[in-house]
């Protein structure tokens, strides 16, 4: 079964090929795997559902017992779930890592704590948390530019007798070198209205006014540097950042430029995934689905950075950089 390419980009060049003579034979070397732990998953399951029955049933324990069948169940289904899971990451890696090796990208499957997590908190463009997840790193090049990629999952859980756990970010974070040199530091965030205030991204920054009423009533801005800070926030940038939002189908996007990099994070949810383990591998809209990411990584890239030397007739859109 041959795959469909999301764009005419260069970087697919070959990629139907590639996929014939590496990808496809991969997928197919792991559908016994995946068969395997889908069983083991529903035997897990449903011997955890007959021992909580038993229990509930015929144990004994007196009002106590559905607590304690429930218990059962739920840890028969973190341990199917566990079971599954693992299975899964085992195989996203290999496929992830062939996708990206065509491509020249280093891919990392699970992270600890990356180390450019500094800069983002220290600009205020995560928030608070105690709990938190990485994984799907990317690193690599694009149009000339460097990049790093990788998708968080951060949660707060709260303290006290009834305490719970939310998630307060789900979704991308990149770290884009930035062909223009700037000296001070500069954030956007999206306008929070009365809130605005506790945006500040620390001492040193001073508010930034934007180009027009339009831009004023979505972002809020902050520099190190006023001058700076309008050449760089000028109205394409503006709406380059309104634009990425719709692209990834995203919301409340920050961005910082500072040290040479263009930092962005935006919530978008999980999107670098292979999909179901209760289909079969072999099945070529994985891969196209993947693919489609990575171009929108491209056109995220490009969405930023590309340069325009013919005057716009009208907003902003990925039609202008489009290749």
């Amino acid at each position: 079964m041959s795959v469909s390419l999301p764009s005419a980009r260069s970087a697919f060049e070959g990629f139907g090929d590639y996929y014939e003579a590496e990808i496809a034979p991969y997928l197919r070397a792991r559908e016994s795997a995946r068969r395997r732990a889908v069983l083991e998953f529903a035997i897990l399951i449903g011997a955890a559902g007959a021992v909580a029955a038993l229990m509930f049933f015929y144990g004994p324990g007196g009002d106590v017992k559905f607590q304690i069948a429930l218990i059962i169940f739920m840890l028969g289904a973190a341990a199917a779930s566990w079971r599954l899971n693992r299975a899964r990451d085992d195989i996203a890696h290999g496929l992830l890592e062939r996708i990206c090796a065509r491509f020249g990208f280093e891919y990392r499957l699970k992270t600890n704590r990356p180390d450019y997590y500094g800069m983002f908190r220290s600009l205020g463009l995560l928030p608070n948390h105690n709990r938190e997840r990485w994984e799907d790193e990317v690193r690599g090049e694009h149009a000339g530019t460097d990049f790093v990629f990788c998708e968080a999952h951060l949660r707060y859980k709260s303290s006290g007798k009834n305490s719970s756990t939310r998630t307060v970010f789900r979704g991308q974070i990149f770290v884009i070198g930035y062909p223009k040199r700037f000296l001070g530091t500069t954030v956007v965030k999206r306008d929070k209205g009365v809130f605005n205030a506790f945006t500040k991204p620390g001492a040193g920054f001073s508010r930034v006014g934007l180009v027009s009423s339009e831009f004023e009533k979505a972002f809020e801005a902050w520099s190190t540097d006023q001058v700076e800070a309008r050449e760089l926030l000028d109205p394409v940038v503006l709406e380059r950042f309104q634009a990425l939002e719709r692209l990834f189908e995203g919301k409340r996007l920050r961005a910082a430029f500072t040290e040479g990099k263009l930092l962005i994070a935006l919530e978008s949810g999980d999107r670098i995934n292979i999909g179901s383990m209760f289909k079969p591998l072999a099945d070529s809209a994985r891969v196209e689905k993947l693919l489609k990411e990575f171009d929108l990584i491209f056109d995220l890239i490009d969405v930023l950075l590309a340069r325009i030397d013919a005057p716009l007739d009208d907003a902003f859109s990925l039609s202008h950089v489009k290749p």
